[in-house]
């Protein structure tokens, strides 16, 4: 028969292992709400960072004294600090949803969005015009979410998306968002006049449809 000492020794363990329990649960539950938590909550205007400004940009590009119209729609610029987390200058920025990515140019689609979001090889590039097609995870990496498009779906017309692509600052507005389903493949579709595409899964933790944002360049 165990002493007082050794029970309460026990009720101690059990109480610790519940707390433990409950707050290894809370964590889950809460995590994947952080991101929209932090937009919704923690910034003073629903936004991240301010987006910058198609003004910014092109003031940016000639105060480098670099020509603008080196590709289509494309405004030089300085490239930004490069995140200690990796080398790659290709990045996409949402300042507007935290997003800062590398985007990785690679044949095997799993390859590409495990390392940053994903450049889809049928689509063409910021420096060759039509429709540049870019994916990523929804869900991932969570928190931070910098490397997902956790919040994509808080993007609307006329928020603001740099592409920094080999060496260059390219400027894109929100035109249109949509949902589509998975097997919707018109927005992966060549296009004469540049634009963006950028797609995830909706609705989160699911892969039944896609959020698609369209944007032009500024």
């Amino acid at each position: 028969m165990p002493t007082p000492i050794e029970g309460g020794l026990v009720r101690l363990a059990r109480a610790v292992a519940l707390g433990l329990a409950v707050l290894i649960l809370v964590y889950l539950v809460a995590l994947p709400l952080y991101p929209l938590i932090r937009y919704e909550f923690i910034s003073d205007t629903g936004r991240i960072e301010p987006a910058e400004t198609a003004k910014d940009i092109k003031e940016s590009a000639a105060a480098t004294g670099t020509a603008a119209n080196s590709g289509p729609a494309a405004a030089s610029a300085t490239l930004p600090q490069v995140s200690p987390k990796d080398n790659n200058p290709n990045r996409i920025i949402i300042k507007k949803i935290g997003v800062d990515a590398p985007i990785v140019e690679s044949a095997d689609e799993k390859y590409g969005l495990n390392h940053g979001v994903w450049l889809m090889p049928t689509g063409s590039s910021p420096d060759k015009g039509g429709n540049t097609i870019i994916t990523g995870h929804r869900f991932k990496y969570l928190p931070p979410n910098n490397l997902t498009f956790f919040l994509l779906d808080k993007l609307t017309k006329g928020d603001e998306i740099q592409v920094n692509w080999r060496g260059k600052v390219y400027g894109y507005q929100v035109d249109s968002t949509k949902i589509v389903p998975a097997e919707e493949v018109s927005i992966l579709e060549p296009t004469d006049q540049p634009i963006l595409t950028i797609f995830t899964c909706d609705p989160i933790f699911s892969t039944t449809n896609r959020l698609v944002i369209i944007a032009k360049p500024i």
